[in-house]
């Protein structure tokens, strides 16, 4: 199966879920990636013009979010720390 398939199919799925639930918002707490798909979804929302907006939060240990918005995010400072 292509990957745009499976994006399709998680992304009515995610449709389903929040109009269930009649969310007003969705947070997506990660790294790189999960923020890219926080966007995609985000932007499906929207051409569905669905009520629920998207709310992308940096989170990693891999120091790989870096730029003028985001110096550095947290968590990775303590990872470098050790025990």
């Amino acid at each position: 199966m292509a990957a745009t398939s499976i994006f399709l199919i998680l992304f009515k799925q995610a449709e389903e879920t929040v109009k269930k639930l009649d969310l007003d918002g969705l947070v997506v707490i990660g790294g790189d990636d999960s923020n890219t798909n926080a966007c995609l979804l985000a932007e499906n929302f929207r051409s569905k013009n669905l009520k629920t907006q998207v709310l992308g939060c940096p989170k990693t240990n891999d120091g790989d979010l870096k730029s003028k918005e985001v110096s550095t995010s947290f968590g990775f400072a303590y990872c470098l720390q050790g025990d």
